[in-house]
């Protein structure tokens, strides 16, 4: 049985999609696949164990979210190799 999920107007495989966990500027710092998660809440839980650690998170305004490929590549990627927008900024 495969779950299927909606992003945007796209109906695909949970799969096929990645979990991501982002700053406040929008900066990737993790990354998983759709699979191991259900929920935001079960993604985060993943990559930030204790629960105070993801309160602080979320306060800060972090963001647990779900996307395609296509989006994971076009947002996720660069901040993983360290070239982002995001990090060029905070080096300026």
């Amino acid at each position: 049985m495969k779950l299927m999920v909606q992003i945007d107007d796209t109906v695909i495989p949970l799969s096929q999609c990645f979990w991501i966990r982002a700053d406040a500027t929008g900066c990737v710092y993790s990354s998983s696949h759709g699979d191991t998660a259900i929920t935001a809440t079960d993604a985060h839980k993943d990559f930030t164990p204790r629960q105070r650690d993801r309160d602080r998170e979320l306060k800060a305004g972090w963001t647990i979210r779900l996307l395609t490929r296509e989006q994971w590549d076009a947002q996720a990627l660069p901040c993983i190799k360290g070239t982002c927008e995001h990090r060029k900024q905070a080096a300026a």
